[in-house]
C-alpha cells in the first residue's frame, strides 16, 4: 500500500521511474502488467499537464480528448495493449498542449 501511496503523490515521471527502480532493486525484473502499471501511472501525469481530459481507445485508434473537448486521433501499430500504451506516451512526450 506504501507503494501505491507515493504513486499517488508523484508530480513527475522521474519520481514514478524512481520508485519503479526501487521495486526492481528489492524484487526483480517487473511483469509485464506491473511494467504497464506504471506506464499507465506517467501517461496520467503527463496528460494532467497537458489539460487532457481523457484518453480512450477502440480497437487501434487511441483518442485523445482535451479539457475544451477538442479531440485527436492517433492510430497504434496494432491493437495490443502494449502498443496502445507505447502510442499515447510517444504522443504525449511529442506532442505540445492544444488547450492553454
Amino acid at each position: 500500500m506504501d507503494i501505491y501511496r507515493r504513486l499517488s503523490q508523484c508530480e513527475n515521471a522521474v519520481e514514478i521511474y524512481e520508485i519503479e527502480e526501487e521495486i526492481i532493486d528489492r524484487f526483480g525484473e517487473l511483469d509485464m502488467p506491473t511494467k504497464q502499471f506504471f506506464e499507465l501511472m506517467v501517461i496520467k501525469l503527463l496528460a494532467l499537464d497537458k489539460k487532457i481530459k481523457s484518453i480512450s481507445n477502440y480497437g487501434q485508434n487511441v483518442t485523445v480528448t482535451y479539457a475544451n473537448n477538442s479531440k485527436e486521433t492517433i492510430q497504434s501499430k496494432s491493437r495490443d495493449d502494449d502498443d496502445i500504451i507505447k502510442c499515447a506516451l510517444f504522443y504525449l512526450r511529442n506532442n505540445k498542449p492544444k488547450v492553454l
